[in-house]
C-alpha cells in the first residue's frame, strides 16, 4: 500500500521534468515573441515619430507611482516608528521578565535590578539612536543610558519646552493599562538651534518591580532613516542607459542619479551659467506641479550632443526634486539596429529552442517513467516490511495488555466468586438443619444473582477494552478514567498505590480503546517502577485544556529515568527491566497510538514532585490530543 504524499513523490518525478522542459520552453518562446514584438512595434513609433510621446508617458507614470510611493511612506513614517518603539520595548521587558523569573528566588532584588540595568543599557536602535530607559511609578529613575548621573533621581518635576510634565504623564497614561503610547516635543542634543521636534514614546508596565520601561523616538530622526531606505529602494530599481531616476534638492545636491554603461553629467555639479539656468528651470517646473523639460547634453563616452527630456515633479515637505529622463537620438539609433538583429534571429531562436524541448522531454519522459517505476516497487517494499513489524510489535502489546488484564479480571473475580460461594455453602447447611425459610432463601438467590451480574458485567468491560474501535466517537475523558480504574484498579490496591488525581470534565471525538490501551501501558509502567518503592507510591493524573487541545499528566514518585537513556525508552524493545516482566514494546506502542492513531503528541520528562511535604523524584508523560472535533 502507498499513501498519498509518496504516490506524489512519485508523480513528482515523473512529471515535473517534462513540465519543467514544456513550461521552460513555452516561457522562452513567449519572451521572444514578445520581446520581438515590443521592439518591433518600437521601430514603428520611432518610423512614425511617435516614441517620444511613449516614453515620456512611461517616465510620467514612473515619477507619478515614486511619488505616491513617498506619499505613502511618509504618512506611514509615524506608525512605522510606533511599531519600532514598541517592538524594542518589548524586547527590553522580555528580558527584564526573564532575569526576574530565574533570579526571583536565588537572589536579591538589588542583584536582580543590576542584572537587568546591565543586559538593558547596551541596547541601540534605529542607527544607534534609540534607547531602553526605566522608571519607578514613584518617579525615580532607575535606568537613563544617556546620562547615568540621573539614575536615583526623581523626575516628578520634569517638563518639556512646552511645559509638559512627561513624567506625571507617563505615570498618567498608564494608569490601569500595562503599556501606553505619549507623544511630547523636546529638543534634540545635537542641535545648536535648540529646536523643538516631536517625540514619540512607549512604555510598558513592569510589575514585579512597579516599574515602567520604555523608550522615545524623534519623529524627524526616523524619517531621516525612511528617507535613506527609499534611496536604497530607488538605487534597486531597474534602469538602462536610456532611461533612469534622479534626485534633487533645493540646495542643489545631487541626492540620487543611477544610469548604467554610460556617465551623465547633467547633475554632477551645477557651475556655469547655463548649469544653473537648468536647475532653476527644472526647480521652478516641479513647483508648479511637474512636467517634462529638454534639453541637449553630452555623455562621457561621446561627444555628440544628445537630446534629453525628462519628467520632474516636487515633493515640497522634503524638498526634493524627483525625476526620470531619456536620450530621444540615442533611443533611435538603438532601436533602429535592433530590429535590423531581431528579424534574422528570431526564427532561428523558436526553432532551435522548440527542437531541443522536443527531444529532451522524451528522453526525461522516457528516464521518469523507468525511475518512479523501480521507486513505487522499493516503496512498496518497504512499506511491506514497515507494515509487517508494526503488527508484530501491535500482536506482542496486545499480548501483554492481555495478560495485565487477565490478572485484573483475577483480582475484580475474586470477592464475587468468594460471596456466591459462601451464600450457597450456607444455604446447603440451612437446608440440612431443616433452617432454610423462604426469606434467607430470597435473599441468599438475591446475593448470588448480584454477584453473578457483577461478573457478566465485569466480563463485558473486559472484552470491550480488547475490541478494535473501527470509527472515532466523542466521549468524555472523565469517564475514560473511570473506566480505566475499573479495569485496573485491584493491582494498584494491592501494591498499595495511591493516585492522586485531577481530571476535568472534557470531551473528545478519537479512538476511546485505542487510549485507553496507551494509558493502561503508561500506568502499568508506573506501576513496574512503583512496585520496590519504600517510600509512599503515588501517581498523579490531571488533565487541562489548552486552546483547542487536552492535555494529559501522569507522574510517578518512582525517582525518575536516568537521563542517558530516557530519549531511549520509547525505542522498540528498550527496556531496563528484568525479561520476565518487560518487553520494551509497551511505551513504543503508547506513543505509536497517540501520535499515529490517534493524531496526538507524546512526551516524557524527569520532573521533582511535592507530595505531603516531601520533595520526590519522578518521570511525567504528557499527552496532548484535539479536543472535540468532528471530520
Amino acid at each position: 500500500m502507498i499513501y498519498k504524499n509518496e504516490k506524489s513523490l512519485i508523480n513528482i518525478i515523473k512529471y515535473a521534468p517534462i513540465i519543467f522542459i514544456i513550461t521552460l520552453s513555452l516561457i522562452i518562446t513567449l519572451f521572444l515573441y514578445v520581446d520581438k514584438q515590443n521592439e518591433l512595434e518600437k521601430e514603428k513609433i520611432a518610423i512614425q515619430n511617435e516614441f517620444l510621446k511613449k516614453n515620456q508617458e512611461f517616465v510620467k507614470t514612473e515619477i507619478e507611482n515614486l511619488y505616491n510611493l513617498i506619499l505613502k511612506t511618509q504618512a506611514k513614517t509615524e506608525e512605522k516608528l510606533k511599531q519600532s518603539i514598541k517592538e524594542r520595548v518589548y524586547e527590553a521587558n522580555n528580558i527584564a521578565t526573564r532575569i526576574y523569573n530565574e533570579n526571583k528566588d536565588t537572589k536579591s532584588k538589588e542583584e536582580i535590578i543590576k542584572m537587568i540595568k546591565d543586559a538593558i543599557v547596551d541596547i541601540r536602535f534605529n542607527d544607534g539612536q534609540g534607547y531602553i530607559f526605566i522608571y519607578s511609578f514613584d518617579y525615580e529613575c532607575i535606568l537613563l543610558p544617556i546620562n547615568r548621573a540621573n539614575e536615583g533621581k526623581s523626575f516628578y518635576n520634569f517638563q518639556d519646552s512646552n511645559g509638559f510634565y512627561l513624567g506625571r504623564e507617563i505615570v498618567k497614561s498608564l494608569q490601569g493599562k500595562d503599556e501606553a503610547f505619549l507623544t511630547w516635543r523636546f529638543p534634540k542634543p545635537d542641535d545648536l538651534n535648540k529646536q523643538d521636534f516631536k517625540k514619540i514614546g512607549f512604555n510598558v508596565h513592569f510589575k514585579p518591580y512597579d516599574w515602567f520601561i520604555g523608550s522615545g523616538e524623534y519623529v524627524v530622526d526616523f524619517e531621516e532613516n525612511m528617507k535613506k531606505e527609499l534611496l536604497e529602494y530607488i538605487s534597486n530599481l531597474k534602469s538602462s542607459e536610456n532611461n533612469y531616476f534622479f534626485i534633487l534638492d533645493y540646495d542643489k545636491k545631487t541626492l540620487f542619479q543611477k544610469v548604467d554603461n554610460i556617465v551623465d553629467k547633467s547633475f554632477q555639479e551645477f557651475q556655469t551659467k547655463e548649469e544653473n539656468k537648468l536647475f532653476d528651470d527644472i526647480f521652478n517646473l516641479s513647483k508648479n506641479g511637474g512636467g517634462f523639460i529638454s534639453y541637449d547634453d553630452k555623455i562621457t563616452d561621446s561627444e555628440i550632443p544628445l537630446r534629453k527630456t525628462s519628467y520632474v515633479k516636487g515633493l515640497f515637505s522634503w524638498k526634493w526634486i524627483i525625476g526620470k529622463g531619456f536620450y530621444d537620438d540615442y533611443l533611435n539609433q538603438i532601436i533602429e539596429k535592433k530590429s535590423l538583429e531581431l528579424n534574422q534571429k528570431f526564427n532561428e531562436k523558436i526553432k532551435n529552442i522548440l527542437l531541443i524541448a522536443s527531444v529532451l522531454t522524451l528522453i526525461l519522459l522516457f528516464i521518469s517513467i523507468y525511475i518512479s517505476k523501480l521507486l513505487e516497487k522499493k516503496f512498496q517494499n518497504y512499506k511491506f516490511e514497515i507494515n509487517n513489524q508494526e503488527h508484530i510489535l501491535s500482536q506482542q502489546s496486545k499480548m501483554a495488555a492481555m495478560g495485565e488484564m487477565l490478572g485484573n479480571i483475577a483480582h475484580q473475580w475474586r470477592q464475587p466468586l468468594s460471596v456466591i460461594t459462601t451464600v450457597a455453602t450456607g444455604m446447603k447447611l440451612q437446608k440440612e438443619f431443616n433452617t432454610l425459610d423462604d426469606e434467607t432463601f430470597e435473599k441468599s438467590i438475591q446475593n448470588i444473582t448480584n454477584s453473578a451480574l457483577y461478573l457478566s458485567e465485569t466480563i463485558d468491560d473486559f472484552r470491550n477494552f480488547f475490541k478494535t474501535d473501527k470509527y472515532k466517537t466523542t466521549f468524555n475523558i472523565k469517564n475514560t478514567f473511570e473506566k480505566l480504574f475499573k479495569l485496573t484498579s485491584a493491582q494498584f490496591k494491592n501494591l498499595e498505590i495511591t493516585f492522586v488525581n485531577e481530571i476535568n470534565d472534557y470531551e473528545l471525538y478519537n479512538y476511546e480503546n485505542e487510549l485507553i490501551q496507551a494509558l493502561i501501558n503508561i500506568l502499568n509502567n508506573a506501576k513496574d517502577a512503583l512496585e520496590n518503592i519504600n517510600t509512599p507510591k503515588v501517581i498523579f493524573i490531571s488533565t487541562k485544556k489548552k486552546e483547542d487541545k487536552v492535555i494529559i499528566k501522569i507522574t510517578d514518585n518512582a525517582g525518575g529515568i536516568d537521563e542517558k537513556i530516557i530519549d531511549k525508552v520509547c525505542e522498540p524493545y528498550f527496556t531496563t527491566k528484568h525479561q520476565a516482566k518487560g518487553t520494551g514494546i509497551g511505551l513504543f506502542m503508547t506513543e505509536e497510538i497517540i501520535v499515529k492513531h490517534l493524531e496526538g503528541n507524546f512526551s516524557i520528562k524527569n520532573v521533582n514532585i511535592d507530595y505531603e511535604n516531601k520533595n520526590y523524584k519522578g518521570a511525567e508523560i504528557t499527552i496532548e490530543i484535539d479536543s472535540l472535533k468532528y471530520e
